[in-house]
């Protein structure tokens, strides 16, 4: 099975934006956008798309596929 790691939270780091301004962007709690950072939850498919523009990325971008070890 693969499994996601989230690179949101260093795309945030290297924007003009702040974790806090995506709290209030995305109507969201803080510890929800520190979840999608950490890949614990993920953001709407709208929220992906829209996240990808303003970090200037590709949605592909904002996570990695791993392989869960057995």
């Amino acid at each position: 099975m693969k499994k996601l790691k989230s690179n949101i939270g260093w795309l945030i780091e290297k924007s003009d934006y702040n974790r806090e301004f995506l709290s209030k962007r995305y109507g969201k709690s803080r510890n929800t956008i520190s979840n999608w950072c950490t890949g614990k939850s993920y953001p709407s498919t709208i929220e992906l798309f829209d996240l990808a523009l303003l970090l200037n990325c590709e949605v592909g971008e904002l996570y990695d596929r791993l392989e869960e070890e057995a």
